[in-house]
């Protein structure tokens, strides 16, 4: 384990951009500031309250700052990308010559080239509540505002992670608190903030036109064990069982009045294509698709362009094994034998979710393969509860392999299997990536006549420590190698423990009345992995308050194709003083609340 607590540190590279103080608000800004915080305050008068305004991306996806929207030209998926390099940090100003003008779809991995001219939006308002922390203790993963120890008139806001006293450890993307004796893994306390904080990962309601007309395979696919067509680690292509719904994005079984012996399968295979891939499928050449791990990718930060905008993509290079898999079951008959399987694959163990339709009753089980590699149905059980699919009817389904601990949300309620669905795995051993991490998830059944839509594969946030250790250019090669053995698991898993322990481990220790922040856009955070030596945590008197709900996250302009009329342009400085852009506006009327991200902050 690197021992990093007290080393001196570089200061962040000018390549990743740094959390940056609140620029200068406009008037309209600051009225709309104290209506909003006058409103809610009157609301809530029980407590103290602030409003606050995110000014860059630290904190996505949870909270936006400074962004641009597109959809995606190509699948139709929503892009949001952080904007607030294009800007100065103190007046709001553009930067001459720095501007945002390509984007990669988080979802299907083409490069947007529609960004220049996307409006800007500000960050998300927040309201914070400074009750708590007058009179009481944070609590772990609490998102909070604090004044930065380095330049205590700037306010921060990041996620809190360590509380005094503890040793906290980074290790391959997770967080664990040290004794001295013995390493425990820090889950997100409430598993409703643990769902919130999930990155997406593939939306299979958003296929990509050109990859389907070029023959690349879908990555939701009915399949069967053995090395037949198509195969991918130890999936082929299957022969009967779930087949393809015509008109919409599912899968379709009946096998309610004949079960068959084995539960048929649908996978997911990472089958996510990189700039190469759609070059030759746009000029026309034959696709060559290949499957690879799923990365610590992030499409708010998948933006290029001009200035102090990057020239380049970060795509991702360490391997993320903790997901979630998505989905709508919609179940029309069932069987003796009415059945629902759930898989999420980590490395050589592979964790289930087992459904009796006819009971109700849920099985959380799991596989470690070295057990019995030719016996993949050897299951060990770990917990059982009631569900309430049972029978014919629709649900929603999420199952989850987060921070060792397996959850199942049934209609958006967490099904209760106590403390059986946390689990502990040997923290001297690294859990690293085999054959099956490049077809991670599967939904199986029989004895059902069911259909299967609306899947969606996240992943937990990897907390990277590249720049945390002071050796920048040698964790630049290493994420680079990482990047490129993606698609062979072996290749991968060799490099990274190469360098693991040196670059992608750190260690904190708190000190009495401190507290650990770390940005849930791991990337892209100026946090205390990056402050200087001594002023690593936020001392107790430096608690401003707890971020508890965005009222107003922007509006959205609507007429004139969705851009609203300008009534206020960016400007920039010129050799003459400020410069209207003409072609650039900042504001746009009329625009209507985005009322589905008004919600509270987990």
């Amino acid at each position: 384990m690197s021992q990093q607590s007290k080393r001196s540190r570089e200061k962040q590279p000018s390549t990743t951009p740094s959390e940056e103080p609140p620029r200068k608000e406009s008037t309209r800004e600051t009225v709309e500031s104290i209506v909003f915080a006058f409103i809610l305050a009157f609301l809530f008068r029980t407590f103290e309250a602030e409003a606050f305004v995110i000014p860059t991306g630290s904190m996505a996806p949870t909270l936006y700052g400074r962004h641009k929207e597109t959809t995606c030209e190509q699948c139709g998926y929503r892009i949001v990308i952080g904007a607030s390099d294009e800007v100065f940090s103190d007046s709001g100003l553009l930067k001459p010559g720095t501007r945002i003008t390509r984007a990669l779809c988080g979802n299907c991995r083409y490069e947007n080239d529609n960004l220049k001219d996307a409006l800007a939006y500000n960050g998300d308002r927040i309201l914070v509540n400074k009750y708590p922390y007058e009179f009481g203790d944070p609590d772990r993963f609490d998102v909070f505002v604090f004044k930065f120890p380095e330049e205590p008139e700037t306010n921060y806001i990041k996620r809190l992670v360590g509380l005094p006293n503890e040793t906290i450890r980074i290790r391959m993307g997770d967080l664990f608190r040290w004794d001295g004796q013995e390493e425990q893994i820090l889950r997100k306390t409430d598993p409703y903030k643990q769902r919130r904080l999930q990155i997406p990962v593939y939306d299979d309601r958003h296929p990509a036109v050109a990859l389907q007309e070029a023959g690349w395979p879908e990555r939701w696919h009915p399949v069967q064990r053995g090395d037949g067509p198509g195969a991918v680690a130890g999936w082929s292509d299957a022969t009967g069982g779930w087949s393809r719904l015509s008109e919409e994005r599912g899968f379709q079984l009946a096998d309610a009045a004949a079960p068959s012996e084995e539960p048929h399968w649908i996978r997911y295979r990472h089958f996510v294509p990189m700039p190469e891939d759609w070059d030759r499928i746009l000029a026309g050449a034959p696709a060559q698709p290949q499957a690879r791990l799923i990365s610590d990718f992030c499409d708010y930060n998948a933006f290029r362009g001009a200035g102090d905008v990057p020239a380049q993509f970060d795509y991702g290079g360490h391997w993320v094994g903790d997901l979630t898999v998505n989905c709508t079951l919609t179940v029309d008959a069932v069987g003796d034998q009415g059945t629902v399987v759930f898989e999420l694959c980590e490395g050589l163990y592979w964790y289930r979710c087992r459904i009796d339709v006819n009971t109700g009753e849920a099985t959380l089980a799991y596989v470690y393969v070295p057990e019995d590699p030719e016996n993949p149905n050897g299951e060990r059980v770990i917990g059982t509860a009631k569900t309430a699919v049972q029978g014919p009817g629709t649900y929603r389904i999420s199952f989850a392999n987060v921070d060792n601990r397996l959850c199942l949300w049934v209609d958006d309620g967490l099904v209760d299997f106590g403390p059986d669905a946390a689990y502990s795995r040997d923290a001297t051993t690294l859990e690293l990536p085999y054959a099956s991490d490049l077809a991670p998830a599967g939904v199986a059944a029989r004895g059902v006549d069911a259909e299967i839509r609306d899947l969606v594969v996240e992943r937990d946030i990897y907390y990277r420590v590249e720049f945390a250790n002071g050796l920048h250019h040698e964790n630049k090669i290493f994420e680079r190698d990482l990047t490129e053995r993606l698609n062979n698991p072996d290749a991968w898993r060799h490099r990274y423990t190469e360098d693991a322990e040196r670059l992608d481990q750190a260690e904190y220790i708190i000190g009495p009345d401190e507290f650990l922040a770390l940005g849930d856009n791991s990337p892209r955070s100026r946090d205390s992995r990056l402050w200087n030596d001594g002023m690593q945590t936020v001392p107790r008197q430096f608690l401003v308050g707890k971020a508890f709900f965005i009222y107003w996250p922007h509006g959205v302009p609507f007429m004139n194709g969705g851009r609203g009329f300008p009534i206020w342009y960016h400007k920039q400085p010129g050799p003459n003083g400020l410069e209207t852009v003409e072609d650039y506006p900042r504001y746009s009327l009329p625009f209507y609340p985005q009322v589905p991200r008004m919600l509270r902050i987990r």
